[in-house]
């Protein structure tokens, strides 16, 4: 085959892909998880869980905040960090206002000290539940 018509092929390839990406954008979403369900294997993907908040802590210099969070499978702590805290606390959302509530949490699975967490992404990952 000839290679300008192997680039136009790529080149039209490319464009129907980007356009796809740009129109399916809103429609991929992190999947849903239990805690119980939740692996090393999942490290740094994106997920979607929904528990009640047992514990607030704020870290000694005040700028991370540790959710301790139960779904009825298990128990994980969920990270937010200042940026988002305050981001939180402009849509009128105190982080202690999450105590005892049900929320849902859009996060990414880490590690630390060989316990599994969860940092949230920004303040839209954070929507208490009715």
């Amino acid at each position: 085959m000839e290679d300008g018509f192997l680039f136009k092929i790529a080149l039209i390839t490319s464009i129907i892909g980007l356009f796809g990406m740009i129109f399916f954008a809103n429609e991929i979403n992190p999947r849903e998880v239990k805690i119980k369900d939740m692996n090393r294997g999942m490290l740094d993907e994106d997920v979607t869980l929904e528990g009640v908040v047992e514990n607030v802590k704020q870290s000694s210099k005040g700028s991370t905040y540790f959710l301790e969070v139960t779904d009825g499978t298990g128990r994980i702590t969920m990270i937010i960090f200042d940026s988002t805290a305050m981001n939180l606390q402009k849509g009128n959302m105190s982080i202690n206002s999450l105590y005892k509530r049900k929320v849902k949490f859009t996060g990414k699975i880490t590690e630390y000290q060989g316990q599994l967490e969860v940092v949230i992404k920004d303040a839209s990952s954070v929507k208490i539940m009715v």
